[in-house]
C-alpha cells in the first residue's frame, strides 16, 4: 500500500516538473518570438497559478478589461501568460497563451489585433477568427485547443505584414 502511494506522488511530482519545463521552453520560444517582430515580450512565463483553475479571470494590463468577458469557443478566458505587445504596421497587436474554460480548461494561444477588419488571410487548421470591441482575435478550435507553435505564430504575424487591413491601417 505505501508503496503504490509513494509511486502515486513520484508520478504526480514528474508530471508537474515536465508541465514547469514545458512552460520554461514555451516562454522562450515566445520571447524570442517577440524579439524576431520587434514586439515586447511582458510576462509572465507561466500561468498564474498554474496548478488552480480560478473562478474569476485574472486578466490584466496590457490586456484590454474586456477579454475577461471573452469566450472564445463558448468558453471564458481564465487567466493569460506570455503576453506579448506591440504594433506591426499600425496595428496593436497583442499574442497571448491562456486558459480557456473554467473546471475542465485547457491552454490556448491567442493572437488579437485592433481592427475590425479581418488581417489574417487565412485560419490554418481548426483556428477561428471573432470580432470582439474593435478588435479581431484569432484562437484555436473546439474543447481543447492546446497552444500554437511558433511556427504557426510566425505565420500569422506575417500575415499582419501583407494583408490589406493591415496595410489600410498603417
Amino acid at each position: 500500500m505505501l508503496l503504490k502511494l509513494l509511486t502515486v506522488i513520484v508520478m504526480i511530482a514528474l508530471i508537474l516538473c515536465a508541465l514547469r519545463v514545458f512552460y520554461v521552453f514555451r516562454a522562450a520560444a515566445m520571447r524570442a518570438l517577440a524579439a524576431r517582430w520587434g514586439l515586447r515580450y511582458v510576462g509572465p512565463p507561466t500561468p498564474p497559478q498554474w496548478w488552480l483553475n480560478p473562478s474569476h479571470p485574472k486578466i490584466g494590463p496590457p490586456l484590454p478589461g474586456w477579454l475577461s468577458e471573452f469566450y472564445p469557443s463558448g468558453r471564458r478566458l481564465t487567466q493569460v501568460w506570455n503576453v506579448i505587445e506591440g504594433r506591426q504596421n499600425g496595428l496593436s497587436v497583442l499574442i497571448f497563451d491562456g486558459l480557456v474554460g473554467e473546471g475542465r480548461s485547457g491552454p490556448c494561444t491567442l493572437i488579437a489585433c485592433q481592427t475590425e477588419t479581418n488581417p489574417f488571410a487565412t485560419p490554418r487548421g481548426r483556428d477561428h477568427v471573432v470580432q470582439s470591441h474593435g478588435w479581431t482575435v484569432l484562437h484555436g478550435a473546439h474543447l481543447f485547443c492546446w497552444t500554437m507553435g511558433t511556427k504557426r505564430l510566425d505565420s500569422y504575424v506575417n500575415d499582419l505584414l501583407v494583408h490589406p487591413a493591415a496595410r489600410a491601417n498603417g
